[in-house]
């Protein structure tokens, strides 16, 4: 009986691994099936995605003329940009575009791709408030409350010191009188403080990406040969309060400064001149290419510093 038993528990193992054999190889059957049926219904849809991508490059020059969405293409520079930017950084960064605009007529001539440091940063408001207000405390100027020594005046007793029956006293310009000078005057100061220059870069990169997010920066072609109607023209087809032109060539001349004080909504910085309170300031943001590419490289710099 004992040697019945181990032949019956052997019988019954090799059934089972027979049964598990068998299951096995089923499986795998219908796996390579399956995988087949993938892999010949993935090559029909390449076929199809690439007769229909066909179609749509046959048929993509007369919607674009009728769109008119690219009507004509100035450079190839505006396309073959080459930005070195992080793995890291793109992978959390969408990349970000903007037209290329004309000046005279603001027709799209091509799409230019944003640095995403630049214009796909976060628009931190605090970073944004502590720019403006290390700027601000830069510029800014105390009035000087003048000591009696500064007063004009000469320092001749006004009345004899008896006999008058009132205060005694000397010259006009003592500290109790009415206009006369402070004992301790206010004396200028700087108000300027240090700042971190990445958070420099980090404000003007979000001041630069907001207006982008908002659909207020344009890009156009260039701005080297300006003149104040031409810029006022601008103003009026973008149909906006206040605009922000900044140049890569030059600025405004003595005349021409003097000329757009009468045209309020109008101002002209150059790349170099540029901070970001003008930007704030204004609706719009105008720049040309070449004072883009400048923008850039400055605040990548400044980041790396």
């Amino acid at each position: 009986q004992h040697y019945k038993s181990i032949t019956f528990i052997e019988i019954m193992n090799r059934i089972c691994c027979r049964l598990l054999q068998l299951r096995l190889s089923n499986a795998r059957t219908q796996l390579n099936g399956s995988i087949r049926n993938s892999s010949v219904a993935a090559v029909g849809n390449n076929v199809k995605s690439a007769e229909e991508t066909a179609d749509q490059d046959r048929d993509a020059p007369e919607t674009l003329e009728q769109e008119g969405e690219l009507l004509s293409m100035s450079s190839d520079v505006f396309h073959t940009r080459t930005l070195t930017v992080h793995e890291a950084f793109r992978r959390f960064r969408p990349p970000r575009h903007a037209w290329l605009h004309s000046f005279t007529d603001l027709s799209k001539r091509g799409l230019v791709e944003l640095h995403p440091v630049v214009f796909s940063a976060n628009p931190r408001i605090d970073l944004i408030h502590e720019t403006v207000k290390w700027q601000d405390q830069c510029v800014r100027e105390d009035e000087i409350a003048y000591m009696r020594s500064e007063l004009p005046g000469s320092g001749r007793k006004l009345r004899p010191q008896k006999g008058t029956g009132a205060a005694r006293m000397k010259d006009k310009r003592a500290p109790h009188f009415k206009f006369g000078g402070r004992p301790l005057g206010r004396r200028p100061r700087d108000h300027g403080f240090d700042i971190d220059l990445n958070v420099l870069a980090a404000g003007f990169s979000a001041i630069c990406t907001s207006k982008h997010a908002q659909g207020d920066f344009y890009l156009v072609d260039s701005l080297q040969n300006f003149t104040i109607p031409s810029l006022i023209g601008f103003k009026q087809l973008l149909n906006t309060e206040s605009v922000l032109f900044v140049s890569g060539y030059e600025g405004l001349s003595a005349s021409q400064n003097t000329e757009i004080c009468f045209h309020p909504g109008v101002d002209l910085l150059t790349s170099e001149t540029v901070h970001p309170k003008a930007i704030l300031q204004h609706t719009n943001l105008v720049m040309d290419y070449a004072a883009f590419t400048q923008l850039e490289s400055w605040v990548l710099e400044l980041g790396q510093e």
